[in-house]
């Protein structure tokens, strides 16, 4: 979607009354401005159109470019046909007017609509393209009705005109065909209507839902690429990594109690937290009881209560006494309380 500049340039010469193109050449050339002016404006929010006459006295920008579309096809049914059409002049007009555009973001094009003959000569025709050419502007040739004594000379006229591939020409010729059918399936239109395609919009008609029909299909089109970009974030390579394993700590002995003077009491207490550690251990694996496992410190509390278990614990290890363990604990128990006293 292309931001561009756009200088639609109307063939009004007299040669456009003729009734090749049903219902005439002009009326015909008016249904294909109405195409291409909408097909701008909705490709990009901000393009801008502009309407110029290339016949009469002299060519005259009708309407300078901007955005408001239904300004832009008023303006046609103002236009008077009269006199002969100035294709060099008309084109050195709309340059001037296009370097003059406000936003110089906007990519310069003009497209025109060549019904009658043109008195300029190939050689002219091919200086002029190269001017252009240097000024960086793309140009667009709809060459219908006088096609045997202008396309030569049109041809040549893009073909020196042309950078990147940027500037067309669709050469229409008389028929029972449409020529906005046409240019609907040209390039000019392709380019300028991105996805529409031959379900285009007439933005004349209902503007307001052209736009918003355009606008939803933008959001459209970013949701799903949003969505894809998650997708392959959230599944690089269908691997997860490996958790670390849980390791349970043994449980540590208190370092309240000094144990200097008596190491006997200090390798009974220990020995005894192992025992019981051991017990939930093999306790959790049989009965698969969660909560004991969640809570290693309530089953160490478990363990020290049962009086029963430390005497048979204590009095299986030689040379300790059960007397000093039991006072040992008992202090333990009351600086423990003291310190929540304390709090």
């Amino acid at each position: 979607m292309t931001l561009e500049a756009t200088i639609v340039c109307l063939d009004n010469s007299e040669w456009m009354r003729n009734g090749d193109f049903s219902p005439s050449r002009y009326e015909a050339q008016k249904d294909a401005v109405n195409l291409i002016c909408a097909g701008k404006t909705q490709s990009n929010p901000e393009s801008c159109v502009a309407i110029m006459s290339m016949a009469g006295k002299t060519p005259e920008v009708l309407v300078t470019l901007t955005q408001e579309l239904s300004k832009v096809l008023a303006s046609c049914n103002d236009v008077k046909i009269y006199g002969k059409i100035d294709f060099s002049t008309s084109m050195q007009i709309a340059q001037l007017a296009l370097r003059h555009r406000q936003n110089k973001h906007q990519h310069p094009r003009i497209v025109a609509f060549v019904g009658s003959p043109l008195k300029e000569s190939k050689e002219e025709l091919c200086a002029l393209a190269k001017r252009l050419k240097k000024n960086s502007i793309a140009i667009d040739i709809i060459n219908f009705g006088e096609i045997t004594e202008n396309t030569d000379k049109l041809e040549a006229f893009i073909n020196d005109v042309n950078n990147n591939d940027e500037s067309h020409i669709v050469t229409v010729p008389p028929g029972p065909h449409i020529l906005s059918d046409i240019i609907l399936q040209s390039p000019i239109i392709a380019e300028g209507t991105g996805q529409y395609g031959s379900e285009f919009i007439n933005a004349d008609t209902d503007p307001d839902l052209a736009m918003a029909l355009k606008l939803s299909l933008e959001e459209e089109k970013q949701r799903q690429e949003r969505e894809r970009k998650a997708r392959e974030e959230a599944n690089p390579g269908s691997t997860t990594a490996p958790s670390a394993p849980t390791t349970t700590s043994a449980p540590s002995i208190s370092t309240d109690v000094q144990f200097e003077d008596d190491p006997e009491l200090a390798e009974a207490l220990a020995l005894s937290m192992a025992d019981a550690n051991n017990s939930n251990n093999t306790n959790t694996s049989n009965n698969m009881d969660t909560s004991s496992t969640n809570n290693p410190s309530s089953t160490e509390s478990d363990a020290l209560r049962d009086q029963e278990f430390l005497n048979s614990t204590l009095n299986s290890l030689p040379g300790v006494d059960p007397n000093k363990i039991k006072n040992a604990l008992e202090e333990l128990s009351k600086k423990d309380e003291d310190k929540d006293e304390k709090k």
